[in-house]
């Protein structure tokens, strides 16, 4: 999913399930900025101490595989179920790190963060939990397991040969190693089925022992304004304006998002005189910044991950 599903529908789930303005931007911005979080910093600190963060993205492909296989798996392509019936390909190939929608690693990590309490780490596993639908049917490594017929590029990591296309919202587009290569897959079906999961969870999160069914009243009245501004467009057929216009229109006060926002809060950089390179310095106020509370929840996010999917990365005979 792109910024349109992981910040802005995000804002609107959140919101809409009871969390306040400064929280439901807190859970959105870390939803995005799992995908802006591609670079390692070194941070310095006065007393001589540093500070390096961990990625939760890379768009580099030419990185080691060891590298990506603990960023890919465990922040956009969450192993599921091989056996999954969405998961069912003409030549009846199988691999345990096949990202499924829904499926129980992914889950457990988005309960995990909700029941932290950290609305940073909600935010990461939102993340994580809604790419299962979009990611479905593609690993987060390089394998010809992704390939698909005349769209060759290599290496074949994640959705590559895909290009955007399961990505985007109000898109429609086929799959040719399904056994239904022939169904049309309508994104927007599968952002509602992610959106209506990741609004009971919050729900649930904030209304402990009340009835379930008013929360569900309230998701069936969002659904049909989020299909409306899903579907929304111009002159010329489907345009994003459009969309994030309406998603306004939902919720007039979403926050701008702007990805260099949190770090330029707590991280301020300075030539050195006799260094080639630019360094790092942690503002006075660095640990109580929001940058260094989402980067101490991507360890956190990693960490539970790693764990969960030990056995899988085993079984498919790669070291953790």
């Amino acid at each position: 999913m792109d910024i349109e599903f992981h910040y802005h529908i995000t804002y609107i789930l959140a919101k809409k399930a009871g969390f306040k303005k400064k929280d439901s931007f807190l859970i959105a911005y870390s939803s995005q900025y799992v995908d802006d979080n591609n670079l390692h910093y070194y941070i310095n600190f006065k007393d001589g101490a540093y500070f390096m963060n961990e990625v939760s993205q890379t768009m580099d492909i030419t990185k080691p595989s060891f590298k990506r296989q603990k960023i890919y798996p465990l922040f956009h392509f969450v192993p599921g179920d091989p056996d999954s019936p969405t998961a069912r390909r003409k030549d009846k190939k199988k691999h345990p790190f096949n990202t499924t929608p829904d499926n129980e690693n992914a889950r457990h990590l988005f309960d995990k963060a909700i029941s932290s309490d950290n609305l940073y780490r909600i935010g990461i596993a939102t993340h994580a939990y809604a790419d299962s639908w979009s990611h479905q049917n593609f690993l987060g490594l390089s394998h010809e397991f992704n390939a698909m017929p005349m769209w060759a590029i290599i290496p074949n990591i994640g959705h590559a040969d895909a290009r955007h296309e399961p990505d985007k919202v109000d898109n429609r587009w086929k799959d040719a190693r399904l056994v239904e290569e022939n169904e049309v897959i309508e994104n927007n079906q599968r952002l509602l089925d992610a959106a209506e999961q990741i609004f009971s969870g919050f729900w649930r999160y904030l209304n402990p022992g009340v009835d379930a069914g008013r929360g569900m009243r309230k998701w069936q009245t969002l659904k049909e304004k989020l299909k409306d501004a899903m579907d929304e467009s111009y002159l010329f057929g489907s345009d994003e304006r459009a969309r994030i216009k309406a998603y306004r229109g939902i919720i007039n006060d979403i926050p701008e998002y702007d990805k260099n926002k949190w770090r330029y809060e707590a991280v301020e950089k300075r030539p050195f005189e006799t260094d080639l390179f630019d360094r790092y310095w942690a503002k006075d106020e660095f640990r109580e910044s929001r940058w260094c509370k989402f980067q101490e929840a991507v360890q956190e996010h990693r960490e539970l991950a790693l764990t969960r999917l030990k056995p899988i990365y085993k079984e498919a005979g790669l070291q953790i």
